[in-house]
């Protein structure tokens, strides 16, 4: 569940990037593309992580309890990324809105499976 759940982020980041590539709003451009790129670049890293197993080496790590703040982190920023978009009154708005709101739920869903693996005190893998 957690590989495919970091898959669907991967893919709602992806598309709201392209969509908010095709906007003329440069300023909602800029908050995105940092978003997308920080996102992207550690969702990728941890989906990596996962598959080849570098978690069970490292088990001393709170993964579950970093991978949880990440969530968090990601979900408010996506909120307030997703709220400036919509404000650009363009269907392409419109559209960031929705994908963000898409990778909202997809970060917020992992984030509570994190989170209900840290308080259980169960491995991270």
């Amino acid at each position: 569940m957690p590989g495919i759940l970091k898959l669907v982020q991967i893919a709602c980041n992806l598309i709201g990037f392209i969509c908010i590539k095709v906007s003329w709003s440069w300023i909602s451009a800029i908050f995105y593309n940092i978003l997308y790129w920080s996102a992207n670049i550690i969702t990728l890293f941890l989906l990596i992580t996962y598959t080849i197993h570098f978690v069970e080496k490292f088990n001393k790590w709170p993964w579950h309890k970093l991978e949880c703040f990440y969530c968090a982190i990601v979900v408010l920023t996506y909120f307030g990324c997703s709220i400036f978009a919509a404000t650009l009154g363009e269907s392409v708005g419109y559209a960031v809105m929705f994908f963000g709101l898409c990778a909202m739920i997809a970060y917020g869903f992992d984030g509570y499976l994190k989170y209900k693996g840290w308080k259980k005190g169960t491995p991270p893998q």
